[in-house]
């Protein structure tokens, strides 16, 4: 069998299987790319070649399996591509996404790079809070990660990815419970859960495998935004900043509750399919909420 027809066989199961695969050759050669450790160009070289290593072809299918069961491709190779880094992921962590970038981008664009102190709720695999500090290494970062499988990943990531200086708090346990205590803050930032809750069953089986708390916002979405809008005069000092990321159908209620929260300065930033994602805001000077 040529590789070139280990490709062909591999594209129509991945095609047949119910995950989510935008495009089933490529991802097919992701996954020889990744059992042969070599990149796109060596494996365009052997293409027409003749395979001649058996337990290449048992690795392929091992893999295919997997995938096929709705195995996320992020948690059978180990990792995930975010920024400029490689974040370490598993059974039990957050996948980052491409779009969370935008996040960041944003926030680097609102945000001086003098010393500021940020909290997170939600660490997932630390790689907002990482990414950030690697642009700002001066900034003093709490993340606040519930759940438990998720925080032995955060930690690795941290370990491999930052500078020994730079200041990472991760904070085991409930933010709403925690964050008071290192209070007050420039700056809040989270990608919380926004799904609703009809529609989590509608999502592709690979996203189900992921952490149900990293994902269910409740009937409209909104369910844990609108409950750290509520606490965000609690923990931000005068002039600090929210930012957000979002669903795309909840920018217009999100921008309510921040001015009623006498947040200024709304802004908000599309994703690359041009729909609402990340929202940033200032909260005003004197604290005072908004009419």
């Amino acid at each position: 069998m040529k590789y070139s027809d280990l490709a062909q066989l591999g594209k129509r199961r991945l095609s047949r299987a119910s995950i989510q695969c935008a495009d089933p050759m490529l991802h097919m050669k992701q996954i020889m790319e990744h059992l042969l450790q070599v990149d796109a160009a060596r494996l365009a070289l052997w293409w027409d070649e003749e395979i001649t290593d058996p337990a290449f072809l048992d690795r392929v299918e091992i893999f295919l399996k997997r995938r096929e069961a709705g195995e996320p491709f992020q948690y059978i190779v180990g990792e995930e591509w975010f920024w400029q880094s490689r974040f370490e992921v598993g059974p039990g962590v957050f996948i980052p996404r491409k779009e969370t970038e935008i996040l960041v981008e944003t926030l680097l664009e609102e945000v001086p790079q003098d010393f500021v102190k940020v909290g997170e709720l939600g660490a997932g695999s630390g790689n907002i809070g990482i990414t950030v500090l690697q642009e700002r290494p001066t900034w003093e970062w709490h993340a606040f990660e519930l759940n438990p499988e998720t925080i032995p990943y955060t930690e690795k990531n941290r370990q491999a990815l930052l500078a020994p200086s730079c200041v990472y708090r991760l904070h085991p346990g409930d933010f709403f419970e925690r964050a008071i205590e290192y209070a007050p803050y420039e700056g809040m930032v989270s990608n919380p859960p926004y799904i609703r809750d009809e529609e989590m069953q509608m999502l592709p089986p690979e996203v189900r495998r992921e952490p149900e708390l990293a994902l269910r916002g409740g009937v409209q979405g909104l369910e844990l935004i609108e409950r750290w809008i509520a606490e965000l005069p609690k923990l931000l000092r005068p002039s600090g900043w929210f930012i957000t990321e979002i669903d795309f159908r909840q920018a217009s209620a999100v921008k309510d509750r921040l001015s009623q929260a006498g947040f200024t300065e709304i802004r908000v930033v599309e994703d690359y399919s041009h729909h609402p994602r990340v929202v940033f805001a200032r909260r005003s000077a004197s604290g005072a909420k908004g009419k």
